[in-house]
């Protein structure tokens, strides 16, 4: 499997936990896979949780039962290396009363004229935007490997969709590039940070590691050359367990209990999740009142510990 369907594999499987958040990821997906129109719904993918996903969602949120095949094609992709076959996912609903049901919530205007419905992006949660772009990826982007090249862009082939897309990304704090290919508007990154960036802000926080993890070896690398050995076991250590606290504190935050966490583990808490790739000394800097940084890991340890209790069960 490729890096790119494993990351939007890793994006599927775990659904958000409001409503408005459900929605949003809904209508990422459709809006930017397939047909998605009031006279038909089509959406084909080979990411087996997000073609489960769509389904549920449309039940739950909407009442609406789609239709759900599985076909299978040998894989031909150049940057997977496996030779098994592919399954394919479609999704269709054919009945207008049964769409109209999400009328409200469908992107603006004609097919062609494809806007960013607002009221789905810009609301009061905070994070609905991330999981709308989060949805659009899963349809519609690519990542490439990290030790290869550095390239994540999303593409469709509505324009006014497409510059949309661009603000959604720039309210975001990661202002993308837009280009055209062939009939296709694309929204592209090119820089390791700003990928880094926006796959932590999608959710995908082990492909984001994976991004500042090989920006840390290349520097490293450029520093070995000038005489300075790089140590990578230790860097992978750093960042892994960087990746285990940012896991554990979205997952607190996605689940309402960030807010239940003593005063001082919930700053330390907010602190990561505004500075994701800043190091221990920095956090401790940033930290108000300023700690060492072995109070600074103390405090990113217990949130691990936190986390992983109540994952198991275990009122923390």
């Amino acid at each position: 499997m490729s890096f790119s369907s494993e990351t939007k594999r890793s994006l599927s499987e775990e659904l958000p936990v409001k409503r408005c958040c459900k929605k949003a990821f809904l209508m990422g997906i459709l809006t930017y896979a397939g047909i998605f129109s009031r006279e038909k719904i089509k959406l084909i993918t080979e990411i087996e949780p997000a073609a489960n996903d769509v389904a549920e969602l449309l039940s739950e949120l909407y009442g609406i039962k789609c239709n759900l095949y599985v076909s299978e094609r040998k894989n031909s992709r150049e940057d997977d290396e496996s030779t098994s076959a592919v399954n394919s996912y479609k999704i269709t609903v054919s009945d207008r009363k049964e769409i109209a049901k999400m009328s409200a919530d469908m992107p603006r205007g004609s097919i062609s004229l494809y806007r960013v419905n607002k009221n789905i992006t810009d609301g009061r949660c905070e994070k609905c935007r991330s999981y709308y772009l989060r949805g659009a990826f899963i349809a519609a982007g690519t990542v490439s490997r990290p030790d290869s090249s550095f390239h994540l862009e999303i593409s469709t082939p509505y324009k006014n969709l497409g510059a949309d897309t661009v603000d959604l990304c720039t309210k975001a704090g990661i202002a993308p590039r837009l280009t055209v290919r062939g009939s296709n508007y694309v929204i592209y990154y090119k820089k390791n940070s700003d990928i880094a960036d926006f796959l932590a802000y999608i959710g995908a926080n082990s492909a984001g590691f994976d991004y500042i993890n090989e920006s840390i070896i290349r520097e490293n690398r450029g520093l070995a050359n000038r005489a300075v050995n790089c140590d990578t076991a230790n860097i992978k250590k750093t960042v892994s367990a960087a990746a285990e606290v940012m896991s554990a504190v979205e997952y607190l935050k996605n689940n309402g209990l960030l807010e239940s966490l003593p005063e001082d583990i919930k700053k330390t808490a907010d602190l990561r999740l505004q500075n994701p790739q800043a190091s221990l000394a920095e956090l401790a800097e940033l930290s108000v009142p300023k700690l060492t940084k072995s109070g600074i890991n103390h405090r990113l340890k217990r949130i691990v510990e936190i986390a992983d209790k109540y994952k198991r069960g275990i009122k923390a």
